[in-house]
């Protein structure tokens, strides 16, 4: 899958443009959110050809049915699309799974990633080399957005859009579906020097780097192993863990932790690097690709299968080796536990009341 001090936040240098003072975070979960410079902060009702949108998130808190009045069949409309969607594209719910976190971990679920371009030119998130072929999924919600475009003009977010995809991809994929919390609103911010400074995790990170991390971001260890389960869909590229098939650490062998005939299947697929022979393709995270379920931890736990060094370290820590035996062990706790965490996961500094805007097209500012 190419897929958090619990109450201290992480407070990230943004760089902005024209020497305009820095924004800072507060707030955690359903009430975090940016305390923008004046020069970010929407009038008290935002315009649209002179006409005041209604959905102005004036309490600045997260809630279910926010569009029911100024959009009621938002929800609908995000579900029947992304059903449509995921028929012909396999790889619907792991690419928005992926989206979503990679946003979120980001400074915070205000749809920074989706932005292609910044007024000032400035290189956006997702040309980062940390996203980059990596990131899919951008158009599954131009699609959704533009439904919604014709239903309820600049109502509703491409944050708040991102967030009930997800929702919806999680049921998709065999969950039980949550009710989705509303009230987003888009950032006109989004940096690729954020995404590369060590927020988003890479594939040899330790378990220390990891619970520092997720720790930022407000995650125990034990809802940081869950959210990993996200690696029970979707797949990984073989140059993401080539180094534990070929030579790892440098020593020209295959990482010990894996076994032999684990190195052998693989390597059917991943060619050595550097070699005329050489592939990059993507290979499965389990079996069930396409499906949340917990066999994900179960091959980690009995069978010490794992494709990312990531994974495999959270075996040998005490403080993740329970968890990961506790989600192996209890595939209905897996079931129970995983939507919750998404749904924390999308309501972390997120944009509120008149920050942020609600962008017309989710590609651009307005």
């Amino acid at each position: 899958m190419a897929w958090v001090s619990l109450a201290t936040l992480l407070m990230f240098l943004l760089v902005l443009v024209h020497s305009k003072p820095i924004p800072t975070y507060r707030g955690l979960g359903n009430n975090a959110f940016y305390d923008l410079p004046d020069y970010q902060k929407g009038p008290e009702q935002d315009k649209l050809n002179g006409e005041q949108v209604k959905n102005v998130n004036v309490n600045g808190t997260l809630r279910e049915g926010f569009y029911s009045q100024s959009c009621p069949n938002a929800e609908n409309i995000v579900a029947e699309e992304l059903a449509q969607i995921a028929k012909t594209n396999p790889n619907a719910v792991p690419n928005l799974l992926r989206l979503q976190f990679h946003d979120c971990f980001v400074g915070g679920c205000d749809a920074s990633i989706l932005l292609d371009v910044l007024p000032s030119g400035e290189q956006v998130e997702k040309s980062s080399l940390l996203n980059g072929l990596l990131l899919k999924g951008t158009d599954i919600i131009d699609d959704i957005k533009a439904k919604l475009e014709e239903e309820c003009p600049q109502t509703v977010s491409c944050s708040d859009i991102l967030a009930f995809a997800t929702n919806e991809a999680i049921s998709l994929a065999g969950l039980q579906r949550q009710a989705p919390l509303g009230g987003r609103r888009d950032s006109i911010i989004s940096l690729a020097n954020l995404a590369e400074d060590n927020n988003l995790p890479l594939p040899n990170w330790s378990v220390d780097k990891m619970l520092a991390t997720f720790e930022k971001k407000g995650f125990t260890a034990e809802e940081m192993v869950i959210l990993l389960g996200a690696h029970s869909v979707g797949s990984a590229h073989c140059d993401m863990f080539n180094e534990r098939l070929y030579d790892f650490k440098g020593t020209q062998k295959p990482d010990p932790a894996l076994a032999a005939p684990f190195v052998d299947e693989l390597r059917k697929t991943c060619t050595a690097p550097g070699t005329p022979q050489y592939r990059n393709p993507p290979v499965n995270f389990d079996e069930t690709p396409t499906v949340l379920d917990n066999l994900f931890f179960k091959n980690l736990a009995e069978k010490r299968k794992s494709l990312l060094m990531t994974d495999d370290v959270l075996l040998d820590d005490p403080r993740t080796a329970p968890t990961v035996k506790k989600m192996a062990a209890e595939p209905e706790l897996f079931a129970k536990r995983f939507p919750e965490m998404m749904i924390k996961l999308s309501s972390l500094n997120v944009l509120t009341g008149n920050d942020g805007q609600v962008r017309i097209t989710c590609r651009s500012t307005n």
